[in-house]
């Protein structure tokens, strides 16, 4: 037996928590169910932990974390691998209920030598009675998953490095109204399967990433991708100050969650002689009528580079 088996073993001597019976319930979930909770891990010996599902609003303490739960079959906790291999995966749900726009966040993870996806639905706008867990979970090194069997307390407790970036996504969400929890349950209810969204997500950030490429080479000078566009004040500064304003645009690297919530590197801003400056990509079709539908499609896509003064919006 492992040593962190022998540990978890341990804690189960203990006196469990009377708070609540939410681990009671989940555990009599169906197999390959998956939520979260703010969870408080209190030390049951200088070993050995057990963990306190909070039971109110009102109990919230900063010791608590958003803490992942995952219901496997009796023994497969400990059929896995010692060191199991996480992949997890984040994204935004963006749909309307009715004329509401509702941008709920899923969580994915998929564990290897287990055939389950696991999706967590969390809703950033979960009432005034408890913060969104995005606050905490943009700032935790290790997100924490907890493998739930058949007893009222984890079977077995795996961490893994926290990659996702929960600032960018709460970008996203943050880019429509809030909604409440009917319009959250009615999207969890028409939402993609789990498999659905794990490869949606694969795919969405491919053609991010494809058009954030594209985007840089063609700021920095491919102009087979399109074309650049100036503004009338932009194109009276002198010849040379102008190779300079593009020598700053193409060195542009500052992006955050913040001025490129899609990650598409198609907007910035930049500062020549103390003057601000704007320059932004927009997609069009090889007609430069209509949008283009597919900006990381180069054959279906004209680029568009304009630049104007800050003063000038």
């Amino acid at each position: 037996m492992s040593r962190n088996k022998q540990l978890l073993n341990q804690h189960k001597q203990f006196p469990e928590p009377q708070q609540n019976n939410f681990f009671q319930i989940f555990s009599q979930s169906r197999i390959g169910t998956s939520t979260w909770n703010w969870i408080l891990t209190r030390p049951s010996s200088e070993k050995s932990q057990i963990f306190l599902p909070l039971s109110t609003g009102a109990g919230l303490t900063k010791d608590y974390e958003p803490l992942f739960l995952l219901k496997l079959s009796p023994g497969k906790s400990w059929d896995l691998e010692t060191s199991v291999k996480v992949t997890a995966k984040a994204g935004v749900f963006i749909t309307k209920v009715g004329s509401i726009s509702v941008a709920p966040l899923y969580v994915l993870f998929q564990l290897s030598g287990n055939d389950y996806i696991y999706q967590v639905w969390i809703n950033h706008y979960g009432g005034d009675i408890l913060p969104s867990p995005l606050d905490k979970l943009e700032k935790m090194r290790y997100l924490t998953l907890l493998l739930i069997e058949d007893k009222s307390q984890p079977e077995r407790l795996i961490k893994i490095d926290n990659q996702i970036d929960w600032s960018c996504l709460r970008a996203k969400i943050e880019s429509v109204k809030s909604w409440d929890f009917a319009a959250f349950n009615t999207v969890k209810s028409i939402a993609y399967s789990a498999q659905e969204l794990w490869n949606r997500t694969t795919e969405e950030k491919v053609r991010e990433t494809t058009i954030a490429k594209l985007n840089d080479r063609f700021r920095n000078g491919d102009k087979s991708l399109g074309e650049y566009r100036m503004s009338r004040q932009v194109l009276a500064l002198p010849r040379k100050k102008q190779k300079e304003l593009f020598k700053e645009i193409q060195d542009f690297s500052d992006f955050t969650s913040e001025n490129d919530p899609r990650g598409e590197h198609n907007m910035g801003q930049v500062t020549m002689d103390g003057v601000e400056y704007i320059w932004k990509i927009d997609y069009l079709d090889t007609s430069m009528i209509m949008l283009s539908d597919a900006p990381e499609d180069i054959n279906k896509t004209t680029r568009v580079l304009l630049v104007i003064r800050a003063d000038e919006c």
